[in-house]
């Protein structure tokens, strides 16, 4: 039927495009002899040149261009009824309902690794891999707006490396740009690193601070900027359960009528004055404060490459009241250079419920990274994209290239160990890790990476019998649509 559409509107336009124009064919002379013109004799219009003809072509596919794909911000004819929306361009397609209220709009992205453990691993690590490929995440994402007012997701994730599952179902009511309330399961976003996305991630994965954040659980949030935009707020609650802490965290149900309460105010004090440089300076602090009582709240906790477990509680461990966390973070991203850095310190009251044994946990992780473009391109937020992007036909377009580095340290309450919560033997009180990566942007869709992660484990007494190092290279494809 679109196509139909188009062909009429083609004979259309070829129709009211030439009707003005005089006829040029001369009627048939039966004698075959050419007239003789006088002085004062009209002359035969001339037939429009081959340039005329290709500039009014020209002239109509520009008509065409605009009805059927819209220009400005207004949409066209295709993308009001079940055509591409502009989003093309960046990512995924969209559908329309006929009068533009309503979309659906289909994007994703697939990461494939190689991981590599060079000296291997031991089977004296708790959660070691093996070398291999990995599917690390498989997501088909659908987002969906109704009525101009209401917006929402619905993102499983299909990797198979623990288990597929569904990691976002939300609906948004965004009316006010100072008011977006949210509800479902989401990402709260308490800190930068969990704010990014995850095929925007400059390294492999989130640092040692996401082991004590609130990575993805049940809830509601509401979010804003005001003070023209210097200021954005995020207040949300959340379920209290033993699957929302730490970088391996699986939503569950609630078991009990605890909850978790979060704040976050971040600013932005140049985004209009002041020096330039500092136009894309962000700094602000994250609060989660809520109750644990059935439960550790808390997954077991992961090295940055996640490829072994460094401490996780015993199974009769549990929360023993209300939990703080505070969370200072920053980012700044100004010309080729990108910086992040966040600081978590945890108040975390726990019982051994089998011993009796009660004491007040005091943990703490930080990170700092900063990412350069060697190319003459851009660090983002949301990732790279190429002024150039790949492309073997062209002269100099060899997409973006940027190089980073990343530390993060992350420091276990000693109690934790004193009171028999943790085994000694096992798990590590303080580990020190240190990552670099090479990333090739060939286009906005596709990534290429070479990650190193090394990590330094020390624990907390004589007792400790597990590596006290390891190294991991990581080879990672990104392919976003």
């Amino acid at each position: 039927m679109a196509i139909t559409g188009l062909l009429l509107l083609i004979l259309v336009l070829d129709g009211t495009a030439w009707a003005a124009e005089p006829d040029t064919v001369q009627p048939e002379n039966t004698d075959r002899t050419a007239p003789v013109q006088g002085p004062h004799s009209p002359a035969t219009p001339r037939a429009p040149s081959t340039k005329q003809q290709l500039r009014e072509l020209d002239r109509r596919l520009n008509v065409l261009e605009s009805l059927a794909v819209g220009s400005g911000h207004k949409r066209g004819v295709m993308e009001r009824g079940l055509g591409w929306s502009p989003e093309i361009k960046e990512r995924g397609f969209s559908l329309y309902s006929t009068d533009g209220n309503n979309r659906l709009h289909l994007n994703g992205g697939i990461q494939a690794d190689y991981h590599g453990y060079p000296g291997g691993q031991t089977g004296h690590a708790p959660g070691a891999e093996s070398d291999g490929f990995v599917l690390r995440r498989v997501r088909p994402i659908l987002d969906f707006r109704i009525a101009n007012y209401f917006r929402g997701q619905i993102m499983p994730d299909l990797a198979p490396r623990r288990r597929s599952e569904l990691f976002n179902a939300f609906i948004d009511w965004d009316y006010y740009d100072w008011a977006r309330v949210r509800v479902g399961q989401f990402k709260p976003v308490l800190n930068v690193e969990n704010q990014q996305g995850e095929f925007d991630l400059v390294f492999a994965e989130r640092s040692l601070v996401q082991n004590f954040a609130l990575r993805r659980d049940f809830g509601a949030n509401v979010t804003g900027r005001i003070l023209d935009r210097h200021v954005r707020y995020d207040l949300g609650v959340f379920n209290s359960n033993n699957g929302a802490i730490g970088s391996a965290s699986v939503p569950e149900p609630s078991v009990d009528n605890d909850k978790l309460g979060m704040a976050r105010v971040m600013v932005t004090p140049f985004l209009l004055k002041g020096p330039r440089a500092f136009r894309q300076f962000d700094i602000g602090v994250g609060v989660l404060y809520g109750a644990c009582t059935n439960s550790a709240c808390q997954q077991p906790m992961y090295t940055m490459g996640q490829d072994r477990i460094v401490f996780q509680y015993q199974p009769a461990v549990t929360g023993n009241g209300f939990e703080t966390k505070v969370l200072p973070q920053m980012t700044w991203f100004y010309g080729r250079l990108g910086v992040m850095a966040t600081f978590i310190h945890t108040w975390e009251p726990k019982i051994d419920k089998t011993t009796g044994k009660a004491g007040l946990l005091q943990n703490e992780a930080w990170m700092a990274q900063a990412e350069v473009a060697v190319t003459d391109d851009e660090p983002a937020f949301i990732r790279v994209t190429p002024r150039q992007p790949f492309d073997l036909s062209k002269k100099g377009r060899w997409g973006a290239w940027t190089v980073a580095a990343r530390y993060s340290e992350q420091r276990i309450d000693p109690q934790a160990f004193g009171l028999n919560f943790a085994d000694t033997a096992q798990y590590v009180r303080t580990t020190k890790a240190t990552s670099f990566a090479v990333n090739w942007y060939a286009s906005r869709e596709f990534r290429y990476q070479w990650i190193w992660e090394h990590s330094e484990f020390q624990g907390a007494n004589q007792m400790y019998a597990a590596p006290r190092a390891a190294n991991m290279l990581i080879f990672r494809f990104t392919l976003i649509y």
